[in-house]
């Protein structure tokens, strides 16, 4: 999720004018860049800049990019909003839509809003960011989720995040858009959490009895309370008993900063980052999250992972147990400055949860050795403990100074190397995909030249005792800048999705495509195109550069996407598209979908 944050006395006189056609459906900023939703209160940009800078010149570890730890340090990973610049989507209001019809896509999004204020002002309102759950026991049912922005905050005066589902009964062929109620401000959420301004980060799961889960960050845009560096945040689970046509009021998983009478106190720690998973068998349901630690000053610490669980369908939760090492334990590498988790519960009932993070010789993460790996930590006992092994090498993607994160070659949207965790149940059989730029071009100091992002599958065989055996990391896909990828399987066929710009290898544009097979052919079989015309994705969400000062379209397109697969082999990718609804309105983002048979 992105948490925007305004940016304080900056002017961009004009604007709007400065966006230049290239092609139907594309434009740039005369200036190029980026902005994005949830996440740590945000340094100022000089002091980004300075510590990115800083970071850079004391770098020691031979892999070029840098690691978890030192973006965390650097106060990246948040752009600021303008809202007296125009994002380019404005451009496109009274044209016809320059794309041609979506399907055999599906638009999900029904009842979309309009903007009313800012720098979206006219245009549809942006969803991005999805998950996907398929139930177990009726592949046609579906639920989705993402960012959804339609509905307006009067407290912040714009439109914000606020929780939606889209459900279908009928394989993905038509969709109802479902508010979870009360979650946030602008839903009417009673306190604590009437203080939560947005809700992201969707991920949902599917539970025995047609039951449903749908996890959220909440979080406030508000200042820091006095004593506190960080914003309120917290984690919710909205549960739906009828396949996700209706859902419940929320329970609250854990809050930090939220007072129960709904005013701010103070804290030093952003939650940020859940997934949920459910056990088939006895219908425990884990919520795994990260809790970004910083000190009085709002200086970054550490970032362990936690866990927390459900044994009544989702009304009460655990207190949070530690999944990664802490700080207080830590001795050498798997360090406590990690993120992105994603949990899957086996037959068996073990816990899985995959995330990346630093491993280092020390805390300081400045040995030459020091790299960033997808790390499987395997709890046997319920949630109650973990042991944690390192998966495979994970070399992320350039640091741009301008948007302050890890960006491709000439794009605008800030990028990550999370992995994404899936079991095979009949199988018995884990996959876990993710991105990273070990084959771009780098020069001989490290610099990156060009882009080139993989997405990239492992397996292995689950089992009740002793570390996993993970297969070597291979490439799926045709390569050219693969970002964002989701893997799905079922009786040893897999599908991996993502975006890809294997179609415009020279621009910006992406395309949304995907590959299937067997463990053995998955990485040789050629990728399936599921968008039939290359997109722009910087139609949304338009932020000024930290470094350069210039205008920055499109910085946020979500921070992930998803596909379900069940045992009709009919793959479900599900991704934020770019184009609107040709025909019914203006490019936007749009969650959008396609069932594809994988054995065509």
């Amino acid at each position: 999720m992105h948490r925007i944050r305004p940016v304080q006395g900056v002017l961009i006189a004009a604007a709007s004018a400065a966006l230049v056609a290239v092609s139907p459906g594309f434009a740039n900023a005369a200036a190029t860049g980026s902005p994005g939703g949830d996440h740590p209160a945000p340094l100022e940009s000089a002091k980004v800049a300075q510590r990115a800078h800083a970071s850079a010149a004391a770098r020691t570890h031979t892999t070029p990019n840098p690691l978890l730890k030192e973006q965390f340090v650097s106060g990246t990973d948040e752009m600021a909003d303008a809202p007296s610049v125009s994002a380019l989507c404005t451009s496109f209001l009274g044209q016809p839509n320059p794309y041609a019809a979506l399907a055999p896509n599906v638009d999900v999004i029904k009842g979309d809003t309009v903007v009313p204020v800012g720098s979206q002002t006219g245009c549809d309102s942006a969803q991005n960011e999805t998950t996907v759950t398929q139930n177990p026991w009726n592949p046609a049912n579906l639920v989705s989720g993402s960012n959804d922005y339609r509905v307006f905050n009067s407290r912040e005066q714009r439109n914000d995040a606020s929780g939606w589902a889209y459900t279908t009964f009928d394989g993905g062929k038509t969709w109802k858009n479902v508010l979870a109620p009360h979650l946030t401000f602008q839903t009417g959420a009673s306190a604590p959490l009437s203080l939560a301004d947005s809700a992201g980060d969707p991920a949902l799961a599917f539970g025995p009895n047609n039951t449903v889960y749908y996890a959220n960050l909440v979080f406030s845009r508000a200042a820091p309370a006095n004593g506190g560096s960080q914003s309120a945040s917290g984690i919710t689970v909205s549960v739906s008993h009828d396949g996700g046509k209706t859902f419940g009021d929320p329970t609250i998983v854990h809050l930090d900063g939220f007072n129960a009478n709904g005013t701010e106190g103070p804290t030093d720690i952003f939650n940020d980052k859940e997934w949920i998973a459910v056990d088939q068998h006895t219908g425990a349901v884990y919520v795994t999250w990260t809790q970004f630690t910083f000190d009085a000053a709002g200086n970054y610490l550490s970032s362990p992972t936690v866990e927390a669980k459900s044994t009544d369908g989702g009304k009460h939760f655990s207190a949070p147990v530690g999944i990664s090492p802490t700080l207080a334990n830590f001795k050498t590498g798997i360090t406590p400055f990690g993120t992105g988790t994603n949990p899957v519960v086996a037959n068996d009932g073990t816990l899985y949860v995959a995330y990346e993070d630093s491993v280092c010789q020390t805390a300081a993460c400045n040995a030459p050795t020091d790299h960033d790996a997808v790390i499987i930590a395997t709890s046997r006992d319920g949630g109650k403990s973990f042991t944690n092994q390192e998966a495979a090498q994970d070399f992320d993607f350039p640091f741009n100074a301008d948007i302050g994160n890890s960006s491709l070659t000439g794009e605008n949207f800030r990028l990550n190397s999370f992995p994404q965790l899936t079991y095979d149940r009949v199988q018995n059989r884990l996959y876990a995909t993710w991105a990273d730029d070990r084959n771009g071009l780098y020069n001989s100091s490290g610099v990156s030249v060009r882009t080139n992002g993989n997405a990239l599958l492992i397996s292995a065989e689950a089992h009740s005792h002793g570390a996993l055996s993970w297969s070597a990391a291979q490439s799926v896909g045709a390569g050219t800048d693969e970002v964002y990828p989701a893997v799905a399987a079922y009786n040893g066929h897999i599908a991996v999705s993502y975006y890809t710009r294997y179609y415009d290898p020279a621009g910006i544009g992406l395309d949304f495509a995907m590959v299937s097979g067997d463990r053995w052919s998955v990485g040789h079989n050629p990728q399936r195109r599921l968008t039939k015309q290359t997109e722009n994705p910087q139609v949304q969400f338009v932020s000024i550069g930290l470094v350069s000062g210039n205008v920055l379209q499109g910085v946020f397109i979500g921070d992930y996407t998803a596909i379900a697969m069940g045992p009709d082999f009919q793959a479900h990718p599900v991704w934020t598209d770019f184009r609107g609804n040709p025909g019914v309105n203006d490019p936007n983002q749009d969650v959008v979908t396609q069932s594809v048979y994988i054995f065509r």
